[in-house]
């Protein structure tokens, strides 16, 4: 019998870097497989060429779209007339639904990434030889908070390792410098989420410096809107119960509260502002 193949996601994030790194260093590069399952087309190209560095560099990332098929079966994409072999990208994935994706509907993680991974490795490991791994951390939400090191992994059906479940995101950052190896330059720029640009989850920082620091992420965002018809982020804004993608940028350049603007907030950012100790 052949030896288990431990697939990773690697999303360009340093949670699934320093994940890979761990497996790498305790299997061996033979035995770790990565894949990048893209964001349906709401990634930021610096997150692209960090992957394409690692890939280069480090260990190959396989690269896997995702199709409107991964996620919808039994015949539902040809009762709506939809092909599904054609590709599925985010505004698509959210016209199709009627919504966009939210902290409790978050339903882009299975249709953008491990609906298309399950199919990738239905189509490579038809014998089920394999085991999982993740860069899932306990202390990123409450729902994560029970996660142990093996567990089994019911929506692929195989064992599933979590190596940096107990980490926190700075234990991620110090390994995997330690390492020598690049991390998205993202981070060095202040953000904290570096996977979507932005993401459904993101917080008021994120937001404003997608906004100063990238506003043409802002313009993808306020076109998909107005191709989807409805708002990209879940009522945030105080007192708006339905708040566009320009509401949200206002917002975020507020104090807490939402009520006055704060002059330190809009003022142009530094060239680095981590606060994971990167400008050092």
């Amino acid at each position: 019998m052949n030896e288990v193949v431990y697939i990773g996601g690697f999303s360009g994030g340093i949670d699934s870097q320093a994940a890979a790194r761990f497996m790498l260093n305790r299997y061996g590069a033979a035995c770790v497989v990565l894949v990048n399952a893209d964001a349906g087309g709401n990634e930021h190209p610096l997150t692209d060429e960090h992957i394409g560095w690692y890939s280069e560099h480090v260990q190959p990332v396989i690269r896997i779209t995702a199709k409107i098929g991964d996620f919808r079966t039994d015949g539902w994409c040809e009762q709506k007339g939809l092909d599904p072999a054609a590709t599925l990208t985010f505004p698509e994935l959210a016209r199709i639904k009627g919504r966009f994706p939210s902290r409790r509907a978050q339903f882009c993680t299975e249709a953008l990434k491990l609906a298309p991974i399950r199919r990738w490795l239905e189509e490579h490991y038809p014998d089920g030889n394999y085991a999982r791994f993740t860069g899932v951390r306990r202390d990123e939400s409450l729902a994560r908070s029970d996660r142990q090191w093996h567990e089994w992994d019911d929506f692929y059906d195989c064992e599933l390792y979590n190596p940096v479940y107990d980490w926190t995101k700075q234990m991620c950052f110090d390994y995997v410098r330690a390492q020598g190896e690049q991390i998205n330059p993202l981070y060095s720029l202040g953000f904290t989420r570096v996977g979507c640009a932005p993401c459904i989850n993101s917080g008021k920082d994120d937001i404003l410096n997608w906004a100063t620091r990238f506003p043409e992420m802002i313009d993808k965002v306020r076109a998909w809107e107005q191709y989807v018809g409805r708002t990209f982020f879940a009522p945030c804004v105080p007192g708006m119960a339905v708040n566009w993608i320009d509401d949200v940028v206002a917002w975020a350049k507020t104090d807490h509260g939402g009520r006055q603007n704060n002059l330190f907030r809009i003022l142009p950012p530094p060239a680095c502002e981590s606060r994971f100790g990167l400008c050092e």
